[in-house]
């Protein structure tokens, strides 16, 4: 059973996330085909339910304020910092005030119920609604690619040349493949919890975080959707493994003086090795094998429904809120135009028209406040080689201060603001030319138009 567990439903893990198949004459993944059939067939439904959700949150986050749960899983859930309480009512409120016109005849409502600010974010195609459907599917089905033994084979397989190739030990891998396809920010407190038991020195938990923690295949699914990329997205999903790899091995060269070869205080090295008598696919197999028959599908599926509703409680609503407020400021102030100007050049260079380039500048920098902003911020281009640029660079830049960056800064690995900023600029300026030969390759083989 358990050798079945692992070949299975890992084959169809692969198959559900990155095997495109026609239907209904459209080619995409199965997670869009869900997406389609739910927004065209019980719109209203759905709907529904995302204001019930919303009210949920709302009133749980200010109740849970004042109330402390026996429970820790509901306490982890619905407690929050002062600033989350801000923003999970906020986006809350937002979004209810979206999708029912709360304050239509006042002019200042009017910034918020714009089609281009909060109408983008809430309703009928808004980014809100296909995430709520993403999520829920995604998380789901995501245990077939985690865990059943996919991640310790592939992670053992090719752990050697992990070692050689970014300077971490080759069970760093596994923490790499699990933000791949699981959550970058669960990938970033794995690293520091190895950190923290020794099994990575300083350097090379910060090598781990601030390369391999991406987000993970199930968002970008979402972000594919949004800008148009679900047929082609084993290319737009690759694109985004092949220069986090890159970004990683040149990461590993560097000299890193803040974050030395130490490991954490108290603590002593731990080494796994291949055991004396296997081979490293023996060990691999035997190590899936053993995964897949610790995990029961059904306790996999109550992890996921909880993934679902820390998803839901905590990450939305923010996603709400900061996406909101980021259009707003980009619809009615020039404040990313201004920071980016530069870029605007940078793009004409390359080839891009004044105007698509002026849609590109703004959407690579707003990454930095939250990954989803770039997708909003260029999804009305007409340049498929300028959306899948700036889609892909979402990922690459890694770090985006709703999550991924504070996680970060919260880290025991020793990351500070002003540490966060140097790798979000960092990165940015090694995935662009990058990511500039990738798209006028994909344009030149006609995947994408420029």
């Amino acid at each position: 059973m358990s050798k079945f567990k692992f070949v299975f439903l890992s084959i169809i893990g692969y198959i559900f996330f990155l095997t495109p198949f026609s239907f209904h004459g459209e080619k995409k993944i199965a997670i869009s085909h869900i997406v389609n059939f739910i927004t065209g067939n019980m719109y209203d439904l759905f709907i529904g339910f995302t204001i019930l959700c919303a009210w949920l949150v709302l009133i749980t986050t200010v109740l849970f304020i004042f109330y402390s749960s026996k429970n820790d899983f509901i306490n982890s859930v619905f407690k929050a910092s002062p600033l989350n309480v801000v923003l999970r009512v906020g986006g809350s409120f937002l979004y209810l005030m979206v999708l029912n016109s709360w304050f239509e005849n006042y002019d200042i409502a009017s910034i918020i119920l714009d089609g281009n600010t909060g109408g983008l974010m809430a309703g009928e195609g808004g980014l809100l609604t296909t995430l709520y459907i993403t999520f829920f599917v995604g998380i789901i089905a995501l245990p077939l690619l985690t865990h059943f033994g996919s991640v310790e084979f592939i992670g053992i397989l090719l752990g050697s040349i992990v070692e050689k190739l970014f300077k971490v030990p080759g069970y760093s891998t596994i923490d790499a493949i699990a933000s791949f396809v699981g959550d970058g920010t669960i990938g970033i407190v794995v690293t520091d919890t190895q950190y923290q038991r020794g099994y990575y020195n300083r350097r090379e938990a910060y090598i781990i975080a601030t390369s391999f923690s991406i987000v993970g295949i199930a968002f970008a699914s979402a972000v594919a959707e949004e800008l148009g990329f679900s047929h082609i997205f084993p290319i737009f999903y690759g694109s985004i493994a092949l220069v986090t790899i890159l970004l990683a091995f040149i990461t590993a060269r560097m000299p890193l003086k803040k974050f030395k070869s130490t490991y954490y205080e108290g603590v002593n090295p731990n080494k796994i090795e291949i055991p004396v008598g296997k081979t490293v696919l023996q060990h691999a197999y035997d190590s899936a094998i053993k995964q897949a028959d610790s995990v029961k599908i059904g306790e996999a599926l109550v992890q996921s429904l909880k993934g679902i509703l820390n998803i839901y409680v905590g990450f939305l609503p923010i996603i709400m809120m900061v996406g909101t407020l980021a259009l707003v400021v980009a619809e009615y102030t020039g404040f990313f135009n201004i920071i980016s100007a530069p870029l605007v050049f940078v793009y004409t260079m390359i080839g891009y028209s004044k105007e698509v380039a002026a849609m590109m500048a703004p959407a690579s920098v707003a990454g930095f406040a939250d990954m989803y902003l770039p997708a909003l911020f260029i999804s009305g281009s007409a340049s498929e080689s300028s959306r899948f640029l700036v889609g892909v660079l979402a990922f690459t830049q890694l770090v985006f201060m709703s999550e991924t960056g504070m996680v970060l800064v919260k880290s025991k690995i020793g990351l500070n603001f002003w540490d966060v900023i140097k790798v979000f600029i960092f990165r940015t300026a090694l995935s662009l030319p990058i990511l500039v030969i990738i798209t006028k390759i994909l344009s030149y083989l006609d995947i994408i138009s420029f």
